[in-house]
């Protein structure tokens, strides 16, 4: 039985809004948040930005920390709150500077979308005031337009891939940005082709931590102004990033192209503080990010450089070099995600799609007129083809031969409309395979430049094999599909590498070890909690990168295959005193003091990715 309550939220006079009279009138005694027996919240108001104003009340309810550390982030001042922890963020945040763009092209903007985000802002602020005990810190609020939209770009960069590329330039100098994480997910489109009711179906299936800044909420916001959209929503958001409305429904992926280019600078002592670019010193533009650690008094200073490229950092041996992402290039992706929400058919959701403010992110949709699509989304730059530039590496940051500015329109990305098989997928494996063999598009048809994923994974290869194992889908054939725990028969290791070796072990030669390896032989694949093979794979699937890491060979030596064995063993008698145990024993699913068995492992399609929290356990 449902349970619904109206919020009586506290009017509360806004002075820092009444200055303007552009921004929205918000009526609070006309919004509604009713919570289902889940606590999901449903939002109802005449208006789109009452809808959001009453989104970021209900979600501060909810998780009113995190959304003020992406506030914090957004001011570059998360270290005011995290301490050291956050001073990464900060100066990455202030070297990518997604501020400057957002002031050149916030005029532009649509000043319905504007509206929307001006009544979340006044709907967190309203909650901030009325529970002033709850803010983390003075930096937190005012908020403007202009910080939360820079906010907004620059987690869409990290999601390209910054967070990566930056360590790896540095050598490691900078940490991995915390919070950031996750970036699997499955996505099925079925149309009437493959449904046994007729009726197309789609699974929404993202693999997002549950917990911190890319935890997905779960709302339903319906206004009087045609916006009406049940899904999910990362923390700080004011619409639905994927989800359903009555007319249509769309799923994303991360997808796996080239969404950052790094480029090295041609430099000299001689010129210091200078690059040559065809044969020209051009000067390193310059700027102080001033990152405000919480527990030391004076600001500490990070230079942060910009070359005609972009973004522009010095590693250890003093060499220079840049990235240019096209993330970095538009402000505008919520706003077309704002536009999706509204769209209610097929064309209105692919004009939409062909704004192309979104970087990244496959996009699996299906209607009520018996229309599924797939594309692999992104705006994609025309790279120079010749041969000679390597655009999966360094690339020379010395000729403007390799700076691109133009991107390519929407139809020129990968993409199915309405296939005769039925049915489409993505598991974050390559666009080239979506569908069936006789459907698939073909790779040579696109630029390679672009550096389209081309190989299967286990979860898109199990998939396949469900999928096709029936002439027709039921919903609870695909509920079997999208909860399904088990590796293919052919496993599909992480990394590239090959690691059948660990199944040809030896048992006899290694008595101590020889439990976990018949446990391991004998294993059916499947990763329930209650499955010994499972736990030892589970294992070995992590030791197994760190065993092949820096090894030109591509396949896992039979020696190598003991060494993870006896890891695995030295890892279960060092933390349980035992290795008679199975896969719920130490994976464990925790919400605050509670834990419960957890079955599931990366890469199977009821995907679990779990980490190290108490006395050998998983989390």
């Amino acid at each position: 039985m449902k349970h619904f309550y109206s919020l009586l939220l506290t009017l509360i006079s806004l002075s820092l809004f009444a200055q303007n009279t552009n921004y929205p009138d918000i009526h609070v005694d006309k919004i509604t948040i009713a919570r289902d027996s889940y606590g999901v919240p449903h939002i109802f108001a005449p208006t789109d930005p009452e809808v959001a104003y009453g989104l970021a009340w209900a979600h501060a309810e909810d998780d009113f920390k995190t959304i003020q550390t992406l506030i914090l982030t957004g001011k570059g001042k998360l270290s005011t709150y995290m301490g050291k922890e956050g001073a990464p963020v900060d100066f990455v945040f202030g070297l990518l500077n997604t501020r400057a763009t957002v002031d050149q092209q916030i005029k532009s903007m649509d000043p319905k979308f504007i509206q929307l985000l001006q009544g979340y802002l006044m709907g967190i602020q309203a909650y901030g005031k009325a529970h002033p005990k709850e803010i983390l810190n003075k930096h937190v609020f005012p908020i403007s337009l202009e910080d939360y939209i820079a906010t907004s770009m620059f987690s869409v960069a990290v999601f390209c891939g910054v967070d990566k590329t930056l360590p790896k330039i540095l050598n490691g100098s900078i940490a991995n940005l915390p919070g950031f994480t996750g970036e699997g997910s499955n996505a099925f489109a079925i149309s009437s082709k493959k449904s046994t009711t007729g009726e197309p179906m789609l699974v929404i299936n993202a693999h997002q931590p549950i917990e911190g800044a890319t935890a997905f909420y779960e709302a339903h916001l319906q206004s009087e102004e045609g916006w009406n959209m049940l899904g999910g929503l990362f923390p700080g958001a004011p619409l639905i990033f994927h989800g359903a409305s009555p007319n249509l429904a769309w799923a994303h992926t991360v997808n796996m192209q080239d969404k950052v280019d790094v480029f090295q600078l041609q430099t000299d002592k001689k010129h210091p503080g200078q690059y040559l670019v065809d044969g020209e010193w051009l000067t390193l533009e310059k700027r102080k990010v001033k990152l405000h650690i919480k527990g030391i008094p004076i600001p500490v200073s990070k230079m942060a450089y910009k070359s005609i490229y972009g973004p522009t950092v010095a590693n250890p041996k003093g060499e220079f070099f840049s990235m240019r992402l096209p993330s970095l290039m538009d402000a505008m992706a919520l706003q077309q995600w704002y536009f999706m929400n509204k769209a209610k058919n097929w064309s209105e959701f692919k004009s939409a799609l062909e704004t192309n403010h979104l970087a990244m992110f496959n996009i699996l949709y299906a209607d009520k007129e018996d229309n599924i699509f797939y594309v692999s989304n992104g705006k994609m730059p025309y790279r120079n083809p010749d041969p000679k530039y390597h655009w999966n590496s360094t690339l020379p940051g010395n000729t403007r031969a390799t700076l691109w500015d133009k991107f390519k329109p929407f139809n020129e990305l990968p993409q199915h409309l309405n296939p005769a098989s039925g049915y489409l997928f993505n598991t974050n494996h390559s666009p080239f395979l979506a569908t069936d063999e006789n459907e698939n598009l073909n790779p040579v048809n696109y630029d390679k430049n672009d550096g389209y994923e081309t190989y299967h994974n286990n979860r898109s290869r199990r998939a396949k094999d469900l999928i096709d194992s029936y002439s027709k889908i039921s919903f609870e054939d695909l509920k079997r599909i999208k909860f399904d725990r088990q590796l293919p028969k052919q496993i599909l290791y992480p990394y590239g590498y090959s690691s059948d070796s660990l199944f040809m072990v030896d048992e006899s030669k290694y008595p101590t070890l020889a439990p976990l390896i018949t446990s391991l032989k004998n294993w059916d694949h499947v990763t329930n909690p209650d499955s010994k093979g499972a736990l030892v794979y589970n294992l070995a699937y992590s030791q197994i990168s760190k065993a092949m890491k820096g090894n030109a060979q591509n396949t896992l030596t039979l020696e190598q295959g003991v060494e993870v064995f006896q890891h695995i063993y030295d890892y279960l008698m060092k933390n349980f005193g035992t290795i008679d145990l199975v896969l719920g024993d130490v994976q464990k699913l925790v919400r605050g003091k509670e834990e419960w068995p957890q079955g599931g492992m990366p890469d199977v399609l009821s995907a679990v990715m779990s980490k190290n929290y108490d006395n050998g356990k998983k989390r």
